[in-house]
C-alpha cells in the first residue's frame, strides 16, 4: 500500500497538465499512489492521462462524466489507498520535496494535518510579489490555533483553508466529503476538517506554485462576494463557532455573511431558482440568528432575528438607524 495517494482532478487543463504531472512524479518522496480523475474533460486531457498512466506504474486514471472539482477530488477520495492524501491542481506544481517535507514533519510531531507554504507565479514559474507569504512561521498549531491564525492573516488566509497545500491522515476523510455543485468548496469543508485535529503542523517552507493562468477557474470567478456560495458557507460556519461556544466569532461571521447578502446588485438573480435561493440564504440568516439567541439568551440578539424574519430591508433599515 502506498504511503500517499496523490489526487489531481483534471478538466480543460490540456495545456497545464504535463507540467504539473512531471513535478509529481518527480517528488524525492517516491512512495505515492498518483490519482488522475479525468473529470470528463472535452480536450485532450483524458488521452494525456492515459499517457501518463503507461509511463508510471504509481498513476492510476478514473475516468468519470463531468461533475465538477469538488466531485473529482470524491472520486480520488473514494479510490485512494494511502496512508495520507494530497491534492494537487492541475494547473499548479509542487517544488520537489514538497511531499518530503511534509511527511517529515508528519512523522516528527504525530500531526494530523501538515500545511507547506504556497506562492502565486506567473504561467513561467516566476514569484509575484503579492500575496506575500514570505512571514508565515513554522509553528504547531490546534484547531483553535488555526482559527485564531485564520482570522488575522489578512489575505494570507488562504494559506489555511484551501484544499492544496496539505497533507492529510486519510482517516480525516473516513466520511468528511467535499460539498458537489460549490464554488469554494474548501470553505464550505474546513470546519468539518479542522474539528477532527488535535495536531497541526505549520511550515514556512513553501511547497506548492500556484500558477496564475489568465483563464484560470479563480481568475474568470473574480470576487467570492459576488457569489450566494459566501454567505451560505459564512451561514455554516456560524453554527460551527456557536458550537465551539466561541459566540463572538460566529456573529462576526454570520453578520459578514448578511452585510453580503445586502449588496444584492452583486448576485446574478436573472433566474426563478437563484431569486428563490438568494431569499432562502436571507431567511437562514434570521434562523441562524434565532439559534444564536437560543444559546445565548442574548436580548440583542433575539431581536436581530425577529427583524430579519420581517426582511432583510427592515433590518438593514435598523442598523441605519442605529448608526
Amino acid at each position: 500500500m502506498p504511503v500517499i495517494s496523490v489526487i489531481i482532478p483534471v478538466y480543460k487543463a490540456e495545456k497545464y497538465l504535463d507540467d504539473c504531472m512531471t513535478s509529481v512524479v518527480s517528488q524525492t518522496f517516491r512512495d505515492l499512489e498518483i490519482l488522475l480523475v479525468d473529470d470528463g474533460s472535452p480536450d485532450r486531457c483524458p488521452e494525456l492521462c492515459d499517457q501518463w498512466a503507461a509511463r508510471d506504474p504509481r498513476i492510476r486514471v478514473i475516468h468519470r462524466p463531468n461533475g465538477g472539482a469538488a466531485a473529482a477530488r470524491n472520486a480520488g477520495i473514494d479510490a485512494a489507498t494511502g496512508d495520507f492524501l494530497a491534492f494537487v491542481d492541475a494547473d499548479d506544481r509542487l517544488k520537489p520535496d514538497a511531499l518530503q517535507r511534509a511527511y517529515d514533519a508528519q512523522q516528527a510531531n504525530g500531526a494530523d494535518l501538515v500545511m507547506y507554504n504556497l506562492q502565486y507565479v506567473d504561467e513561467a514559474g516566476k514569484p509575484l510579489e503579492k500575496p506575500d507569504f514570505s512571514s508565515m512561521p513554522d509553528e504547531i498549531l490546534d484547531e483553535a490555533g488555526v482559527w485564531d491564525r485564520y482570522f488575522s492573516a489578512g489575505e494570507r488566509c488562504i494559506y489555511y483553508v484551501v484544499v492544496w497545500n496539505k497533507l492529510y491522515k486519510a482517516s480525516l476523510f473516513r466520511t468528511l466529503r467535499f460539498p458537489e455543485g460549490k464554488r469554494y468548496e474548501d470553505q464550505f469543508y474546513m470546519p468539518g476538517l479542522y474539528s477532527q485535529c488535535k495536531v497541526i503542523v505549520c511550515l514556512y517552507y513553501v511547497g506548492y506554485d500556484y500558477v496564475q493562468w489568465d483563464q484560470s477557474t479563480m481568475a474568470r470567478q473574480g470576487s467570492g462576494r459576488n457569489y450566494l456560495e459566501r454567505s451560505e458557507y459564512l451561514i455554516e460556519w456560524c453554527d460551527y463557532f456557536a458550537g465551539r461556544r466561541d459566540f463572538a466569532r460566529a456573529e462576526g461571521v454570520l453578520n459578514d455573511a448578511i452585510q453580503n447578502l445586502s449588496e444584492k446588485e452583486r448576485f446574478d438573480l436573472s433566474t426563478p431558482q437563484q431569486q428563490a435561493r438568494y431569499r432562502a440564504d436571507c431567511r437562514a440568516c434570521a434562523a441562524a440568528y434565532g439559534r444564536l439567541a437560543r444559546r445565548t439568551g442574548q436580548k440583542s440578539m433575539w431581536l436581530r432575528a425577529a427583524l430579519l424574519r420581517l426582511g432583510l430591508p427592515v433590518y438593514l433599515r435598523f442598523l441605519q438607524s442605529r448608526s
